[in-house]
């Protein structure tokens, strides 16, 4: 199977986000975008535009304000 290089990020960025699965609890901060770009290796603009294609489609769930960031929308 081939996959595009996006697709092949798409699935590096939410292996990543679900090994920080615990990230929803109210003890453990959420992920931000660039947290993610920094332990994929993945630059930032295409974990940017990945993570808005993923929140569109349901994967990951954004919180907005000075604690949001990133989560599964669904436990991994």
């Amino acid at each position: 199977m081939r996959l595009s290089s996006m697709a092949d990020y798409a699935v590096v960025m939410m292996c990543a986000a679900a090994r920080h699965c615990g990230c929803h609890a109210a003890d453990r901060p959420l992920l931000s975008a660039q947290q993610l770009a920094a332990e994929t290796g993945l630059p930032a603009p295409t974990v940017q535009k990945l993570v808005s294609k993923m929140s569109a489609a349901g994967l990951l769930k954004s919180v907005r304000g000075a604690r949001g960031g990133l989560k599964l929308a669904r436990p991994a």
